[in-house]
């Protein structure tokens, strides 16, 4: 089981982060994602996310939790050399306007694939992360 997290510091409120990131919606705003559809709300809702060669990635939101501002979702199937991919995304409220971000996810891939899908997976959640900061900024 490989491991990838990624931990940023943006300028925004907790609340709006985690609103706009917990909805499992619209993430094409703010990451490499061309177009996106989501089915149902909250736990057990489904999103296709295409990517802008066509290929869809088929993902299930497994778990929600308002409290803690984290929720947990996995990857069905998808274009990568991968399975048994589950994502944690988590919100910290630092101060007033600054959040920390940590997007993480486990996964199994064959030996000679795991080093390219950890740094896909790194880049992926770094530019989503700091998208999100500009797309809540304006």
């Amino acid at each position: 089981m490989s491991e990838v997290v990624v931990n940023k510091t943006i300028n925004v409120s907790a609340r709006d982060a985690w609103n706009k990131l917990s909805s499992f919606r619209g993430i094409e705003e703010f990451s490499p994602i061309a177009s996106s559809e989501t089915t149902g709300e909250g736990v057990g809702a489904t999103r296709i996310c295409y990517m802008p060669d066509g290929a869809a990635i088929y993902e299930t939101l497994n778990k929600v939790d308002e409290n803690n501002m984290e929720f947990e979702y996995e990857i069905n199937k998808g274009p990568f050399p991968i399975t048994r991919y589950v994502s944690t995304v988590k919100v910290e409220a630092i101060d007033e306007t600054k959040t920390k971000i940590t997007w993480g996810c486990e996964f199994d891939s064959a030996p000679e694939a795991e080093a390219e899908m950890t740094q896909v997976f790194e880049g992926f959640y770094t530019v989503i992360i700091e998208s999100l900061e500009g797309v809540l900024q304006n």
